[in-house]
């Protein structure tokens, strides 16, 4: 998802300023959380509503075309599992486009190829190709 607000500000659709109150907002620091986002979203967290980093947060989802996610409270999938598995989808996100974006976000070659043995296991003992099942409700 940084990436994609990087982008986002790279190609002029959203500030760096909403770029940055919107990463504060979602915990940048370490990993991007979701939960107050989509809390609020669905207004569970109203008093977040109305905050300016909330707002940047809502413009830069936009500007993404992320903020049309739908997202059910009728379904014991938590709200944040359900933001990232659409988000993935939207964005077509998977093992393969991973692999392929892997040397932008492991830049240590040693730390690479660790993350590869580990991708490479995980395949094997899968059965070889990535597969992708979406399970109807």
């Amino acid at each position: 998802m940084k990436l994609n607000i990087e982008q986002a500000v790279e190609d002029g659709k959203v500030s760096n300023d909403d770029a940055q109150a919107a990463l504060k907002f979602l915990g940048a620091k370490r990993h991007l959380s979701l939960t107050n986002y989509v809390y609020a979203k669905k207004g569970i967290r109203k008093d977040l509503q109305n905050g300016q980093d909330y707002q940047a947060t809502e413009r830069v989802m936009t500007a993404m075309g992320a903020n049309e996610i739908p997202l059910s409270t009728l379904t014991a999938e938590p709200l944040e599992n359900q933001f990232w598995s659409a988000f993935d989808q939207l964005f077509n996100l998977t093992e393969v486009s991973m692999r392929e974006h892997m040397p932008f976000f492991i830049t240590d070659p040693n730390n690479r190829m660790k993350v590869q043995a580990i991708l490479d296991g995980r395949r094997d003992a899968v059965g070889g190709a990535e597969e992708t099942k979406q399970l109807s409700a």
